[in-house]
């Protein structure tokens, strides 16, 4: 465990600013850009109806129905449904009797509920379901062109295909920004006057030990064989997790103290801001996100995001593009 915000070792700043790092900055590759293309145009490409028999990945619109001894099922009944075969939009058993079938045909099929079902009347019953097939299509060969583009907003193929580009250049920035950021609080974090609890830092080395070999032993790997594997020793391996531990922990004091040294708040808006943000990242509620991190870990997240900035906007920066 490391200590707390408020269990922290006192430590005095060093050099933080003008730090000299290179910025690399991955490449946009055309190859990248027409994988991309090839992505949207089998997205987009439009469905044609066809004579053959409905299969995994072709559309079909259908009415659908169920009946228990010959009455039909309350709220059974769909009209002029289209679904996806292969997506499990229909339940198993109705996907798996439309194989086969062709546009314009009509056939049943016997479903038996399980026997705690949800409606207790229809629990352990088997009803016959009828299904009428109104058309089976098929996904056509994907084209990219400028009506693809135009169907995506863009005037032509390359209005869509400079769009591509700068998206995937601010993606690429965005991250050499992020491992930038986290190297400049690495240095500045070197270069504190502080003791560590040389105690703290030998539980998280132990800590991380046991995960290692929790790990392994799912694996059904030894760590004697890990180590031979990697040209180490278990001392290595320890000596190495708790250089990390000393690492992380010099981070939070420098993070901390940059924050205090350069007046590096967090506001209410901004925290909320994150709470949302997470939220849509993760598809989870944001109540849940609340539920699992406090407003102080999210304040904590964002004042380092904050730190890791400044420290960019106030280095002694070489930005290079790899491989040019």
């Amino acid at each position: 465990m490391e200590p707390t915000a408020n269990a922290m070792p006192s430590a005095t700043l060093g050099q933080y600013k003008g730090l000299p790092i290179t910025r690399r900055v991955r490449p946009v590759t055309e190859k990248s850009v027409e994988q991309e293309l090839r992505r949207l145009a089998r997205a987009h490409a439009p469905f044609a109806p066809v004579e053959q028999p409905a299969a995994r990945g072709m559309r079909v619109t259908l009415d659908f129905e169920g009946f228990l001894n010959g009455e039909a099922i309350p709220d059974s009944k769909m009209e002029n449904v289209t679904v996806l075969l292969g997506t499990g939009e229909l339940m198993p058993a109705a996907e798996q009797a439309v194989y086969g079938h062709k546009a314009g045909e009509s056939f049943r099929f016997d479903f038996t509920y399980p026997a705690e079902f949800r409606v207790p009347e229809l629990s352990g019953q088997t009803a016959q379901f009828q299904i009428t097939l109104h058309r089976v299509e098929q996904q056509q060969a994907p084209a990219v062109d400028d009506a693809l583009a135009k169907e995506l907003g863009f005037d032509s193929l390359e209005a869509l295909q400079a769009d591509i580009r700068a998206r995937k250049r601010a993606i690429h920035e965005a991250n050499a920004d992020r491992l930038a950021g986290a190297a400049l609080l690495d240095m500045a974090g070197a270069n504190l006057t502080v003791a560590l609890p040389g105690a703290v830092l030998d539980q998280n080395a132990e800590r991380d030990m046991q995960q290692l070999q929790r790990k392994l032993d799912r694996s059904k790997f030894t760590l004697e064989l890990y180590c031979q594997v990697n040209g180490t020793t278990p001392g290595q391996l320890r000596a190495n997790f708790r250089r990390d531990a000393e690492r992380r922990m010099r981070s939070v004091l420098a993070a901390r103290a940059i924050a205090e040294a350069e007046h590096i708040t967090v506001s209410n808006e901004e925290a909320d801001a994150e709470y949302a943000r997470l939220s849509k990242l993760h598809g989870t509620p944001e109540a849940e996100i609340r539920q699992v991190l406090t407003r102080e870990a999210i304040a904590s997240a964002v004042t380092t995001q904050k730190v890791q900035r400044f420290l960019i906007d106030h280095a002694d920066i070489t930005s290079v593009v790899e491989g040019e």
